[in-house]
């Protein structure tokens, strides 16, 4: 439950005016996420103020961003380190704007090497104010101590998928689980020739996605290996064409850099900006950053090798600590090895097109994946996750619009 307000008009004490909710979002989905659970708190109350950290789609959605995350998204132990001062500044920043501005509500969107960092500071100096943390960290696969982290720091837990829930069940910490958002933003069924005449590819090829991650370092890290392949598979699929989805938190001449290192394949290699979805759908395989972007690739029921690799530092403090045997999400929900995955020294050229030859043209092979990502689509509950969160966000920041709104139902599990 939310500790106790203070007489100072911070928290739930602010009556029938419309409340005022700090969001930070650290990387690209939590920039989507968090711009859909910005219009589902709008659509309860209209009068609602926003401010914080996130990318276009936050800033869209009407928040004023006090940091865009390109500034923020650092990911790993050496990169964090790397960047500690900027860190620092942002999290004084953000804790003092939270003072200044009187907030009702933190909503903090997954990222937690910052937003448990900026929890603490938050908790000492405003412990008045709700903390609400939207996209559990994932620690049923490392750095499980971030359970009773996450009880001291958090009133609420919003969890989006459905095994999360038991894990807090001992911490005595608010949890719900109000399924996952992706199911309320992924848009579907487009047209394959319409697609191919805007970005200029041909429609009768051979569509393969190559989607290296959200952040300048995951792009630097693996489209180069993802390049390799592709280079590899021009003798081996017909007619191939490879499409790259640009993120929005990362320079698009960084992309053209590394397309540019083998101008034979620069023909056959296709940046694709501001039409994600559609160019997911209509790819016949793909190698996916392992995140949010695999379950993505199973809602569009696009078979994928998931690929990761970090520095040599992190990856070794990370092996010590890692207690699941698979790292991508649809394996993790499918309770199996379901895709294939490639992890730091497995991230090559040849690995990677090896395995994708394996989805293109082994038919049993590709039918198990299709089945296996029909059966993580399932599991993910119904829609509606983002309107359940902006409920609960809203009724912690004392919302009387969201007090008077009938109560919904949960998703199924």
């Amino acid at each position: 439950m939310p500790r106790d307000s203070q007489p100072d008009g911070r928290g739930q004490d602010r009556g029938a005016a419309s409340p005022t909710i700090l969001v930070v979002a650290g990387e690209a989905s939590g920039d989507l996420h968090g711009a859909s659970l910005i219009g589902a708190m709008r659509d309860i109350e209209p009068g609602i103020k926003v401010f914080g950290v996130g990318g276009g789609r936050m800033r869209h959605a009407g928040a004023e961003l006090l940091y865009d995350m390109r500034h923020l998204a650092v990911v790993g132990i050496t990169e964090v380190v790397r960047h500690l001062g900027d860190i620092r500044k942002a999290l004084r920043s953000l804790t003092d704007a939270a003072a200044e501005r009187r907030v009702d509500a933190v909503v903090l969107i997954d990222y937690p090497d910052f937003n448990l960092m900026l929890a603490r500071r938050l908790r000492r100096s405003l412990p008045q104010v709700p903390i609400a943390y939207y996209i559990s960290p994932q620690v049923w696969a490392w750095r499980s101590g971030r359970v009773k982290t996450m009880a001291a720091l958090a009133d609420l837990l919003l969890v989006i998928l459905p095994f999360e829930k038991d894990l807090y069940a001992t911490t005595g910490l608010r949890v719900e689980f109000v399924g996952h958002p992706l199911l309320d933003v992924v848009e579907l069924g487009s047209d394959r020739a319409e697609f191919g005449e805007r970005h200029g590819v041909p429609p009768k090829d051979t569509w393969i996605g190559l989607l290296p991650g959200s952040r300048r370092v995951e792009v630097e890290r693996h489209l180069p290996p993802m390049l390799k392949a592709a280079a590899g598979l021009m003798q081996r699929v017909g007619r191939p064409r490879f499409l790259v989805p640009v993120s929005a938190s990362v320079d698009v001449e960084l992309y053209r850099k590394l397309q540019s290192a083998d101008p034979h394949l620069v023909e056959h290699v296709h940046l694709i900006e501001d039409d994600y979805y559609a160019s997911l759908e209509h790819c016949s395989a793909a190698v996916v950053c392992s995140g949010t972007a695999t379950l993505e690739a199973a809602l569009a029921d696009t078979p994928m090798v998931v690929v990761y690799r970090t520095s040599w530092l992190t990856y070794n403090l990370a092996k010590s600590l890692v207690r699941v045997r698979d790292i991508a999400l649809v394996n993790l929900i499918a309770g199996r090895r379901a895709v294939p995955e490639l992890v730091q020294g497995e991230v090559t050229g040849p690995r990677i097109a090896d395995e994708l030859i394996t989805l293109l043209n082994k038919h049993a092979r590709r039918d198990a994946v299709l089945a296996a990502l029909a059966e993580v689509r399932e599991r993910l509950g119904e829609p509606g996750a983002s309107a359940r969160a902006a409920r609960a966000i809203l009724d912690l920041a004392g919302s009387a619009a969201a007090a008077a709104q009938p109560r919904a139902g949960g998703p199924a599990p």
